[in-house]
């Protein structure tokens, strides 16, 4: 696919969306789903992580950041976007060289594509590489072969053990931010609320401790509500969630 530079900035201007390059962000409206996507920034190139987004034709987004495809962008699929059986690593990468056309009518379908991005200071797309919602993540450095790095390993799933606290940012279901940690929830995460997640939930005799359900806790952080919280983690994977008050 080949497009002029004045034609990709005549469709982001139509859709709404600043990208680097771009002077102005007109009033149109924009694809559904993109309302709050901003300009990937120019200093360096960034790696991003979440749900991918269609905004048009070669302009992707991930949470809050557009993007350019180029023909130079390699995309790596296989789960969801060109699914094969193999169609990926141990660690939840997708392995699958996928064609942009087939990704696009994959979103337009609806369907849920996460996956990580490196993006240049010029806003487009070096690489696309799709992953496991039950996996880690991203590699570390944005390194593609599955070898990991050093840089970054505190920010992106896939490597980050500890304990973080505060308001946690929706990314896609399942995964979430929290003091600028991206995690994922596994299907044997504790999450333990009562306040304004689960807040009509039956708390335990014992404990007092109220356990919410995942799909009503996703729900209710989906539909903007603040939570503050306390996330255990192990490689990037919450082992618990507990809610408490400001």
């Amino acid at each position: 696919m080949k497009r002029d530079i004045r034609s990709t900035l005549l469709a982001l201007a139509t859709s709404g969306v600043v990208v680097v390059g771009s002077a102005a962000c007109a009033g149109a409206s924009p694809e559904p789903g993109a309302e709050n996507v901003s300009s990937a920034s120019a200093a360096e190139p960034q790696t991003l992580s979440g749900e991918l987004q269609y905004i048009a034709p070669g302009e992707l987004a991930i949470g809050d950041q557009a993007f350019f495809v180029s023909e130079e962008t390699q995309i790596l699929a296989g789960i969801y976007a060109c699914p094969a059986e193999d169609g990926m690593d141990e660690n939840g990468q997708g392995t699958v060289e996928c064609d942009l056309e087939t990704v696009e009518e994959a979103l337009q379908d609806g369907t849920v594509i996460l996956a990580g991005a490196e993006v240049n200071d010029d806003g487009i797309a070096t690489w696309i590489t799709e992953h496991d919602p039950e996996g880690p993540g991203i590699p570390d450095d944005g390194d593609q072969d599955g070898s990991g790095g050093d840089d970054g390993a505190a920010e992106e799933p896939g490597g980050f053990t500890g304990t973080a606290s505060g308001e946690l940012e929706y990314v896609a279901p399942g995964e979430y931010i929290v003091d600028g940690t991206a995690f994922y929830v596994a299907e044997d995460t504790v999450i333990t609320a009562g306040i304004y997640a689960c807040a009509d939930g039956v708390q335990d005799p014992d404990t007092g401790n109220v356990t919410c359900d995942f799909d009503e806790f996703d729900a209710t952080l989906a539909n903007g509500t603040v939570i503050l919280a306390s996330v255990e983690m192990v490689d990037g994977i919450a082992t618990s969630i507990t809610e408490f008050e400001a």
